[in-house]
């Protein structure tokens, strides 16, 4: 049975590229040119309390770390997104008539979100301090206002089983083991791939970044990876949503 989804449950779904826009004000604010990213203020404060072989060492140790960041998160979002499907995952409404306990939703109820969070805060290294924190706690509250309207929607379209599903498998932080039987579902690796392109695009780069310390190279061919994830983003889109719409007709 389809969950019966009130218009105020659905606000923030609804209102998400409004709600994300002050934060991306935020983000465009952190990276301007007089904006020193954190990772470099995190490298030399390093380099003054640990030392070691030059400031660029830690350099590359800081921007390697913030790629490790944003790399596990678009792990994470590919893994979920596989299960899900890139329409579900984009689509601007709330979907609470269907339960996902397979793959990454055995360890975690919202994989997805905890993939946001992995990369916000990978990103957030290349923005300025403040910028980071707001940036971090802004999320960290939507993820929070999107979950407690999606788990409203699941317990009242699942009840008893998602009320189960809910006290063996953690809200956020993922379990080591699985805590859940699998129940069967294939995952579609190469959509969640491509759903996940732009993620898996800005962690080559920011990993370019950490090997070879030049951002002035490495700008002058972010617009050959837009060129590559763009594409592969529509593709996985247009292709779960043709797959959706044949089984409907099933």
């Amino acid at each position: 049975v389809a969950a019966m989804e009130s218009p105020r449950r659905d606000f923030y779904f609804r209102n998400l590229r409004w709600l994300l826009f002050p934060l991306l004000l935020i983000v465009f604010g952190g990276f301007a040119p007089f904006r020193e990213p954190s990772a470099e203020r995190f490298a030399r404060l390093l380099d003054g309390y640990a030392g070691g072989p030059s400031l660029d060492f830690w350099r590359h140790a800081v921007y390697g770390l913030t790629a490790a960041f944003i790399a596990l998160g678009a792990l994470w979002r590919t893994w979920g997104s596989s299960y899900l499907g890139t329409n579900v995952v984009q689509d601007r409404q709330m979907h609470t008539d269907r339960l996902v306990g397979d793959g990454p939703y055995r360890r975690t109820r919202n994989p997805l979100y905890f993939g946001n969070m992995l990369m916000v805060l990978g990103l957030g290294f290349l923005l300025s301090p403040m910028a980071l924190a707001i940036l971090f706690v802004g999320m960290w509250i939507l993820v929070r206002l999107f979950i407690r309207d999606e788990e409203a929607g699941f317990e009242e379209s699942g009840g008893e089983s998602y009320r189960a599903y809910r006290s063996a498998v953690p809200r956020m932080f993922p379990s080591w083991r699985a805590r859940i039987p699998a129940a069967g579902a294939r995952p579609r690796w190469l959509q969640g791939f491509c759903g996940e392109a732009l993620l898996w695009m800005l962690a080559i780069y920011v990993a370019a970044m950490a090997a070879t310390l030049n951002p002035v190279w490495l700008h002058d061919r972010l617009l050959w990876g837009l060129a590559i994830a763009i594409p592969l983003f529509i593709w996985a889109r247009y292709s779960t949503k043709k797959q959706a719409s044949a089984a409907g007709k099933a």
